[in-house]
Formats: structure tokens, sequence, C-alpha cells
């Protein structure tokens, strides 16, 4: 039981490295909460948990094959595969934001499914799956030695950290655009699609170049 509470500590201690760091999620789930609110947000979350849970099954399982398989073209693949579909969302926000429209109907832009752009966002994100076997490494050999049961206490210390933040972000983001009026809405969704293109080029440039534009 005490290496258990340990684990579950050690869990909420890296968590924050991952969970509260900024990045294309974060900002989808922003533009998403313009709309939605809090809501979109524990969508977004879902949507990411939906990824996240079987992949540490897996890397629990066979860590080495999946390092392996990241390390190869096919983590190239994967980057570029994410680089596209961040860089469709952004175009998405940014046609909203040169084209305008009423400020009263942005709660009919339609940015796709939130559990949809949480599990792409996630499963595309070279980064997010690279983390678990980095700084997430300790997790998941911790797992390993107590048994796949151990996700049950390791999980749940981790996965709320995205839900709070997620829906928090998603929460601020809406409760704030109220304020801007067309002009300022437009400018904030311009500012989300401007951040998602850095995020895209950056994924490309670290993953082929080894050169990183963003910290």
């Amino acid at each position: 039981m005490d290496s258990l509470i340990s684990l579950a500590i050690q869990t909420i201690m890296v968590t924050p490295s991952g969970a509260l760091s900024p990045g294309p999620l974060t900002v989808a789930t922003m533009s998403i909460g313009a709309k939605s609110g809090w809501r979109g947000g524990v969508l977004v979350a879902l949507g990411h948990m939906l990824f996240e849970l079987p992949y540490i099954v897996i890397l629990t399982i066979m860590f080495s094959k999946v390092e392996e398989v990241l390390s190869s073209s096919v983590g190239g693949v994967i980057a570029v595969g994410g680089a596209i579909i961040i860089l469709y969302f952004a175009y998405m926000l940014l046609r909203d934001s040169i084209k305008g429209f009423n400020i009263g109907d942005s709660q009919k832009r339609d940015y796709g499914n939130p559990i949809v752009v949480g599990f792409l966002f996630t499963a595309l994100n070279i980064f997010f799956l690279m983390w678990w076997i980095s700084i997430g490494m300790s997790l998941i050999s911790s797992i390993a030695s107590f048994g796949l049961l151990s996700i049950l206490v390791m999980y749940p210390a981790h996965v709320w950290m995205d839900f709070i933040w997620l829906a928090t972000v998603a929460e601020a983001t809406r409760r704030g655009s109220r304020f801007l009026g067309e002009k300022g809405y437009r400018a904030l969704l311009g500012a989300f699609g401007v951040l998602l293109i850095l995020f895209s080029l950056n994924i490309v440039m670290k993953r082929f170049l080894g050169i990183g534009i963003m910290p």
C-alpha cells in the first residue's frame, strides 16, 4: 500500500511537466472553449484520455518496441501527420479571423468534435508520445514493477490534471471572448492560428533538423 501511495505522489509531481505545458492541444482547447466553455474542455480531455490510457498500457507491456518505432521513420510520419492536422486547424481559425462574422454568431463556430480533436491532437503529437518514454518513463517503470493493475492508482492521479486544466482554459477563453467584441475576438482567433502554425513548424523542425523555434 505504501508503494502505491508513493506512486500516486510521484505521478502528481511528474504530471504538470506535461499536462500544464502549453502546446497545440491547449490552443485548440481555447479555440473550442470560446464556443463551448468548460464543457468543451472536458470533452477535449476525454478525447485525450481515450488515446493516452491505451498508450500507457502498450508502453508498459512493450516499452522497448514502442521506443524503437517512434525513433524510426514511423515517428517522422507521425510528426508530419500531426503538423498537417494542426495546420488545418490553424487554417480554420485564420479563415474566421480574416473573413469576420457577427460576434453574436460566435457560438456557432464549429472547429470539429472536441473529443475527436482531443484524440487526434494527442495521437499525432510526437512530443506527447516521447514525453511518456522520457519524463514519464519513471511512471511506466513503476507500473511495470508493481503490476499492470497499478495503473488504477497511477492514471487517476495523472489524468485529473488534464481535465481540470483543459476545462479551466476553455472556460476562461469563453468568458474572455465575451468582452472582446468582434474585432477583439477575430484578433484572438488569429493569434491562436499563428500559434498553431508555429507549433506545427516547431514539430517538423525539431524532428528533422533538431532545431526548435519555440521553448
